[in-house]
């Protein structure tokens, strides 16, 4: 997982390394800038949950940490830059863990809009930091949950469906009652 601060930003870097302490970190510098310098360093988080590639379900209460911990970083007055897919995904798995409890967690699409990977300066993180994550959560085995979120963190788009029509041990008396999946 890879989150991107502006250079120099020792308090925020500071807290991310705080934050992550039980993980792997790793840090480089790149120019991002169109045609003026803009310097970030990249944190690169190495996570046996990443590295593993399992599903998120077979990792789910490390993802639900993982995510709080992003999350959280959004809500400071000095906010990162820009964040990876894993970073997006774990914020999504934290919104869906606000709304439902979860059970089984599969995410089972997922895009990329833009692709302008970067390499850093020393050839050590890749990173992609303008972005588009367009992620859907298949939850609970019948409900479905879609996010677009940008690589700012900032989520864009979500909403909510259920496979309701082919569930036919659905209780339609208490069906129209459920909880508002969009706020």
């Amino acid at each position: 997982m890879k989150i991107a601060v502006l250079e120099g930003d020792i308090k925020l870097i500071d807290k991310i390394k705080k934050d992550f302490e039980n993980y792997e970190i790793k840090t480089d510098d790149a120019d991002i800038g169109n045609g003026a310098d803009l310097w970030i360093t990249i944190i690169g988080i190495v996570s046996f949950v990443f590295l593993q590639g399992k599903k998120i379900n077979e990792n789910l209460d490390a993802w639900l940490e993982i995510g709080k911990k992003v999350n959280k970083l959004f809500k400071n007055k000095n906010k990162p830059m820009f964040i990876d897919k894993e970073a997006a995904i774990s914020l999504a798995v934290n919104k869906i863990s606000k709304k439902t409890k979860i059970s089984n967690i599969d995410l089972i699409q997922e895009s990329e809009l833009i692709d302008k990977t970067m390499i850093t300066k020393d050839f050590n993180i890749n990173f992609n930091p303008y972005n588009y994550y367009i992620l859907v959560f298949k939850v609970n085995h019948d409900e479905h949950f879609i996010f677009c979120i940008k690589s700012n963190g900032q989520i864009r788009l979500v909403d909510y469906f259920e496979g309701t029509e082919w569930n036919f041990n659905l209780d339609w008396e208490n069906h129209n009652k459920r909880n508002d999946y969009y706020n």
